[in-house]
């Protein structure tokens, strides 16, 4: 058939289906709620406030929580009809009522989970003429005990169906069978996902059941795909039918369909395809911008459905090695697929098309009277649970681009609506993030290149023998294990190293900001270029895990291009305000010499961003690096001279605090940035305010020192999110993070739940040597650190209850200095653990009555730093933003992971000084400023500008 011919017969099946739906509507466009709903489509402010409504009642223990959060809800809703009824019933009389009105809509959606309520659900489609696949939906899942219960309920699902279905139809997430699910421990997810796969394959193949794996986001696909591949070999019993979902807006769906066909051929079975549009775009467009990576979505409607429309094509067309699901409410769309079923001469069995539960049905009963086959996508589970899956419904329902919408409340004519869509895509946006973008570590590609990166820097490096003078560098996780020797400075050397670079810091002030800002970004291009080789040497030195090396050498050179612009906008003269003979200016000049005392924590993009602001604004950078780090510090020098720095301008010093202490006290220092812990920050202030015999100047201490940050959960959080941005900020990278979490202030309506759920979520990490990145977390840095920890875990066992601390088998740790993570409840905020600094995987949890008593707790302490809070309630919000005395506060997001630029990072109190890294004003801490003003008037006369003076 030709093309022309094939539209032709797409237009006049569209037509007939356009016609056969007639004026009938979903039920959900119906009655009152069909009003409500109409209205929402056209009122952003109402369908946005109400559906942060819906997806917080969940959460909202009460009558007056409800009506408190639905009256937030409307704050933006003008007046009529809907927004009083609705805002009649934002009253705490009515709270009950609300939430029985949601859990009602919840209902057309999703079927009640049990015996009695799939086979009431499965009787009705029957009734219909449709079959369905049901789909166990629920919280996020964040520990084994959560995995369990998923693979329990799906166990328990196909027991219930098998009566009801000649071949039981089962949808399930392969993310919610571990919650481990990491593309960058893609052999450690196979197994896990596989031990609990291999009952349910098994209980499959008993009822001879189909088990379809939903696809997920675009981060996850490749590993979803081969896990379903290997599925394949692993599950070989011909009683199951494996099928997969894939996703129309992916470019790339062409080739994982390539893929399929050749996995059918070499297994010699009919494999079965549900083709979606895809459910994660505006997700995935959020995702690519905030990290700076290629958007992997078509960018268009028009686009995904014409690659629809040809992937409908292709799999229809290969029904001897797949079973294809066209899975669509698209009018169009399924006119396609009834066309290409016809021109195959296709039989019932061999394919199928799918809609979702409580959608469209008008042409779901046009499509069964069109004698196609018709499946149902029916989840199930707590009504209040599955409210993220509602959420999702509406807003399909109810979006701008949505064909449910232009359908039925008659946005569209039908020759707008069946009209094919427009191939082309507008080109797919390039990463426009001002900071480097981190290695997209899901690819497998990119996985094999860092191990060889790890490889080849362990060949490289020199072990040595202990010897007096001499520092070795020893691998965290096999303190047996020597990376190399660095020679240890004694304190007369520094202080001449230092004298030298105060000589030479003239000449490179003389060289201006422009000159300086290029060899910023050549040292930043350098790096960028050894990125891989540069983090590698971090997870062997500093025991980084693989994501967090690259994200400080990221950092690193976002800290030199951004200090590089911002050298530039100082350079020059920069005019105040002039008047009539009277011109006034300002220009910075540089202090002179910086003494730099950077940690070992954050190896090289404080070192980098440290020295580089010194460098940048002209003056002398005296480097000293915390010992553990000695290693990365000497790869940042090399990159430094390599980009043109004077060597003597920028001497790198091994020493121990004598070193440190020498150099602040000498008098030709200008100025100190330092970073490290509130102790030695405060012995340094002390040294560097207690002027010497010869020093002329007040000496300039720019002090980062730490923090006892806090995350406030409240009430109504979402603690799918909450937890995981918890055990992301207080365990990542072992807690040894100045922004870490430390201590969690939780509400008591929800204190035990949360205090649970972060226990099994803490217990499903694991711990090991970070080189292998099966392991999401390594040792501490140092013997010294060890014990810290673990004399804290003691102080908190006598303090508070110890809720739970994982392990660290003996055989992973090889002598490494692993502390086992640990979670403190009945924690009281003038408990130690709640109040002093421990650089661990040690956490404090609170409990606080209401949330103005959690903020309180939160800001008593004696630090700044970083803070957060996760709740749904807007004036909640508002009040931390703006009484929230941090430097950092992150509302419903983990609290590490300041972008430069983006976030600027620095703390108050103990924690820092105030102005933040990082920042638009960084830079000028490091330099001083002089105005001049001119008199331009000559006995009355004015000039022209550019006159005499």
């Amino acid at each position: 058939m030709s093309a022309t011919d094939f539209e032709h017969s797409v237009r006049i099946t569209a037509q007939r289906l356009y016609r056969r739906c007639g004026d009938a509507s979903p039920s959900l466009q119906r009655g009152l709620q069909g009003a409500l709903l109409r209205r929402v489509a056209t009122d952003d402010a109402l369908r946005g406030g109400l559906f942060q409504f819906i997806d917080t009642l969940p959460q909202l223990a009460d009558d007056r929580a409800i009506a408190e959060h639905l009256q937030a809800a409307l704050k933006d809703v003008h007046a009529g009809l809907v927004g009083m009824l609705l805002r009649f019933a934002a009253r705490p009389l009515f709270g009950g009522a609300v939430r029985w009105q949601c859990r009602r809509l919840a209902r057309q959606f999703l079927a009640e989970e049990s015996a009695a309520g799939i086979e009431a659900t499965l009787a009705t489609l029957s009734q219909a003429g449709c079959s369905a696949t049901v789909d166990a939906v629920g919280e996020a899942v964040l520990s084994e005990a959560e995995a369990d219960a998923y693979l329990a309920r799906n166990l328990q699902l196909l027991e219930w169906l098998a009566p009801l279905q000649p071949r039981p139809h089962l949808s399930l997430k392969l993310t919610a069978l571990t919650p481990r699910f990491d593309p960058l421990d893609a052999a450690g997810t196979r197994r896990r996902v596989f031990a609990r796969l291999a009952p349910l394959v098994q209980a499959a193949a008993e009822r001879g059941a189909t088990l379809t794996l939903d696809m997920e986001q675009y981060e996850l696909k490749s590993l979803i795909l081969q896990l379903f591949l290997d599925a394949l070999v692993a599950f070989p019993d011909p009683r199951w039918q494996p099928a997969i979902a894939l996703q129309a807006y992916l470019p790339e769906t062409g080739s994982d369909i390539d893929a399929l066909l050749s996995a059918a051929e070499r297994h010699g079975r009919r494999l079965g395809v549900r083709l979606v549009k895809g459910a994660y775009w505006d997700q995935e467009q959020a995702w690519a911008a905030q990290r700076g990576w290629p958007v992997p979505t078509l960018c268009s409607k028009s686009a995904t459905d014409a690659h629809y429309e040809a992937l409908t094509a292709r799999l229809l067309a290969a029904t001897d090695r797949l079973q294809p699901a066209i899975a669509s409410h698209n009018l169009r769309s399924q006119a396609v697929a009834l066309s290409h079923a016809a021109a195959h001469a296709l039989k019932p069995e061999q394919w199928e098309m799918q809609m979702l539960q409580g959608m469209a049905e008008p042409l779901r009963q046009t499509l069964v009277a069109e004698g196609a086959p018709l499946r149902v996508y029916v989840p199930t589970g707590d009504l209040e649970i599955g409210i993220a899956y509602l959420i999702r419904r509406l807003l399909e329902n109810t979006a701008g681009s949505s064909v449910l919408r232009q359908t039925w409340l008659g946005e569209m004519d039908m020759a707008t609506l069946i009209a094919a869509p427009v191939a082309s895509d507008p080109a797919t946006p390039t990463a426009t993030s001002p900071t480097l973008p981190l290695l997209d570590f899901s690819r497998p590609e990119e996985a094999q290149r860092f191990a060889a990166a790890l490889g080849a820097t362990r060949a490289q490096l020199k072990p040595a023998d202990e010897t007096p003078g001499l520092w070795l560098a020893r691998n965290p996780a096999r303190p047996n294990e020597v990376l190399g020797a660095v020679p240890l400075d004694t304190p007369d050397q520094a202080i001449a190293a230092l004298e030298q670079a105060h000589a030479a810091q003239a000449e490179w002030a003389a060289r201006g900001f422009g000159a300086r800002a290029a060899i910023l970004r050549r040292a930043a291009d350098l790096l960028a270029s050894r990125r891989r080789e540069l983090a590698a040497l971090q997870v062997l030195e500093v025991a980084k895990p693989w994501r967090e090396a690259d994200a400080d050498v990221a950092e690193a050179v976002d800290f030199l291009r951004y200090y590089a612009t911002q050298a530039e906008a100082m350079d020059g003269w920069h005019t105040t305000i002039n008047f009539p003979g009277e011109e006034n200016r300002v220009a910075y000049g540089p202090r002179g010499t910086a003494v730099v005392i950077a940690p070992w924590n954050f190896p090289l993009a404080i070192l980098a961003g440290m020295s580089s602001a010194a460098l940048v604004t002209g003056n002398a950078a005296v480097m000293k690096p915390a010992l553990p780090a000695l290693l990365v510090a000497r790869a940042w020098r090399e990159v430094l001279l390599e980009a043109g720095a004077p060597a003597a301008l920028c001497p790198l010093l091994a020493g121990e605090a004598e070193v440190g202490a020498a150099l602040v006290a000498h008098p030709q220092t200008d100025l100190i940035a330092f970073t490290g812990s509130r102790a030695v920050g405060q012995r340094i202030l002390q040294i560097a305010h207690t002027p010497v015999p010869g020093q002329r100047h007040v000496k300039q201490v720019i002090c980062e020192m730490g923090g006892k940050n806090a995350i406030v959960v409240d009430a109504d959080a979402d603690l799918d999110e909450a937890v995981a941005g918890i055990v992301a900020s207080a365990f990542g990278y072992s807690g040894q993070k100045c922004s870490a979490c430390s201590r969690v202030i939780a509400h008591a309506a929800i204190h035990d739940r949360l205090a649970q759920r972060l226990a099994e979520a803490a217990a499903a990490l694991a711990w090991g040597p970070p080189e292998d990145p099966a392991w999401d977390h390594g040792p501490l840095i140092s013997q010294a650190a060890q014990r810290k920890a673990i004399d804290y875990i003691a102080i908190g066992s006598n303090e508070a209850r110890l809720l739970w601390q994982g392990n660290i088998p003996n055989e992973r740790a090889n002598g490494g200095w692993y502390v086992a993570p640990t979670i403190f409840v009945d924690v009281q905020p003038q408990h130690r653990i709640a109040r002093e600094e421990i650089f661990g995987p040690v956490l404090a949890i609170l409990r606080a009555p209401d949330f103005a008593s959690a903020l309180a707790i939160a800001q008593d302490s004696d630090y700044g730093l970083t803070g957060g809070v996760y709740s749904r309630l807007p004036e909640h919000l508002a009040l931390a933003e703006a009484g929230y005395g941090v430097g950092n506060l992150y509302l419903n997001k983990k609290i590490t992971g300041a972008r430069v630029g983006i976030q600027p990072f620095g703390g108050r109190a103990w924690s820092g000084t105030g102005v933040q890294a990082g920042g638009s004003e960084y830079l000028k801490q490091f330099v001083w400023s002089r105005c001049v003003s001119v008199n331009t008037m000559r006995h009355g006369f004015i000039p022209a500008k550019g006159g005499g003076s």
